[in-house]
């Protein structure tokens, strides 16, 4: 857990302001009563939620995520295809074989976080596509959706049969629920899986997975990395110019 700060004035309440970051009734009672919000104490009781400051003051939010793994499941499809999406224009392969994923986060659906997800695929079908690059992101943004319309990050990443061993599809990803802070993106929590595509057409030898686990600091550094290059599997900017940050120590306090 880490705390940003943030201002208050009487145009929007404690509660307002802490929901914008996803934080629910019991979270904003738990942060008011935090000994670093002492400062907004009415009568030596914590501040209401619902309680508009008379002039701007300043408060500090606690940013607590945690992220779950729903599904992960690898997937094998050679009648209709996963999608079904097609790769090439002359006979192309069919996406077949691919892993389903759900991860979930403990905060509610809000404009303050929004989910981004940094991918590194070899042996890559596709022709021009970079071998690493901003998922889906686009329009100078790194987010999946803008404005989010889901509190989970779900997705089905998939490819053709290998055509020989070795060559099937090897993809990583580190899929992370971002916090939009003023003008940084603040990386909080990830998680860092994969696959690889073998040539059988069954399960589970078909596909190969890298279960999720929790992003490290290399993981992210590497993401960060595929953020400041800023394209998208299409060649599309993600936003280059933007200020990414990862993730802070825990007990930190950041002002900007």
């Amino acid at each position: 857990m880490f705390f940003i700060t943030t201002t208050v004035s009487n145009r929007r309440s404690y509660g307002e302001a802490m929901t914008f970051y996803g934080l629910d009734l019991a979270m904003q009672r738990s942060a008011l009563a935090h000994r670093h919000n002492n400062h907004l104490r009415v009568n030596n009781q914590p501040a209401a939620p619902n309680h508009r400051p008379v002039h701007t003051v300043s408060m500090v939010i606690p940013i607590d995520v945690r992220l779950h793994v729903v599904e992960f499941r690898a997937v094998v499809n050679t009648a209709t295809g996963i999608q079904p999406r097609l790769v090439g224009t002359n006979s192309p392969p069919v996406y077949t074989h691919g892993v389903s994923t759900n991860i979930d986060r403990n905060l509610s659906l809000c404009p303050g976080l929004n989910w981004l997800q940094t991918v590194t695929k070899l042996n890559n079908p596709t022709p021009n596509q970079p071998r690493s690059f901003v998922d889906l992101g686009g329009n100078q943004s790194p987010f999946v959706d803008d404005p989010p319309t889901s509190r989970a990050h779900i997705d089905t990443p998939c490819g053709p049969v290998a055509p020989s061993p070795g060559r099937g599809i090897d993809f990583s990803a580190t899929t992370t629920l971002a916090l939009l802070y003023e003008r940084q993106i603040i990386l909080t929590r990830g998680k860092t899986w994969g696959y690889r595509i073998n040539t059988a057409t069954t399960l589970s030898a078909g596909v190969t997975l890298t279960h999720p686990r929790d992003a490290t600091p290399a993981d992210f550094m590497v993401q960060l990395n595929i953020l400041r290059a800023g394209i998208n599997q299409f060649g599309d900017s993600t936003g280059r110019h933007r200020s990414y940050i990862p993730p802070p120590r825990d007990e930190s306090i950041l002002t900007f």
